[in-house]
């Protein structure tokens, strides 16, 4: 069974990225943030046995930016749509005619997000047909689909959903609902889009430090530790 984990990722363009956190960063202190993000998250993924990396990259000419970060040993795919349902259905289609029955489709807003819960839901989809981990502000932080989520299943899950809104999450399991699909839920994580939410990334971190955890985004507690003090 071939498994990937398709990483949703933007070129670090100041003004381009994490543009809810201008003020209090400036353009070029959040474009520095999102690479930290974007770097660490990829390389914890790296670490997964038997699972290829898929970066799903905007805009059109991202993937040289975007290799020299990551490195060669992902694939690149550009996004392709009009909105993020339709670049979500695009890259797992894609994924599914390119042989692999196991797809995890992630963003790079959740750099401490447990590697484990990666492995969890690539677990679930031995018996699920899809498997969703919903995030805090009411989106959702990963989907996945197994090889016996058919083609009109897929697009139908990413369709009439209010993007980049609190019912992201609410909305999808509905599509969900409606198909004749069983489910695998993971426990709930959160993103990384405000002020509010960066303080709460910076004390989670220096907690898991205290507390002798092992922190799998370094770079991003390095810029943290600049950031706030």
């Amino acid at each position: 069974m071939k498994t990937c984990v398709i990483v949703f990722a933007k070129n670090p363009i100041p003004n381009e990225v994490k543009t809810r956190l201008i003020p209090p960063l400036t353009p070029e202190q959040a474009a520095i943030l999102y690479t930290a993000f974007l770097t660490d998250w990829c390389e914890a993924l790296a670490e997964l046995s038997d699972v290829d990396l898929v970066i799903a990259y905007t805009p059109a000419e991202a993937q040289p930016d975007l290799q020299a970060l990551i490195g060669n040993d992902a694939i690149y795919i550009p996004q392709v749509g009009i909105d993020l349902g339709e670049r979500l259905t695009s890259a797992t289609q894609w994924a599914a005619e390119h042989g692999w029955t196991k797809i995890l489709l992630v963003g790079s807003d959740s750099p401490t997000l447990p590697i484990s819960y990666i492995s969890q839901a690539l677990t679930l989809l031995d018996s699920r047909n899809i498997v969703i981990g919903p995030s805090t502000d009411g989106g959702y932080y990963l989907i996945g689909f197994s090889a016996a989520a058919s083609t009109t299943t897929v697009p139908h899950v990413f369709e009439e959903i209010a993007w980049s809104t609190a019912d992201v999450f609410q909305q999808t399991v509905t599509r969900i609902r409606e198909t004749e699909v069983t489910l695998g839920l993971l426990p709930p994580w959160y993103d990384i889009d405000t002020a509010e939410d960066l303080a709460f990334l910076h004390a989670h971190i220096s907690a898991m430090r205290l507390a002798g955890d092992t922190v799998q985004a370094v770079r991003t507690e390095s810029l943290l530790t600049e950031l706030f003090s």
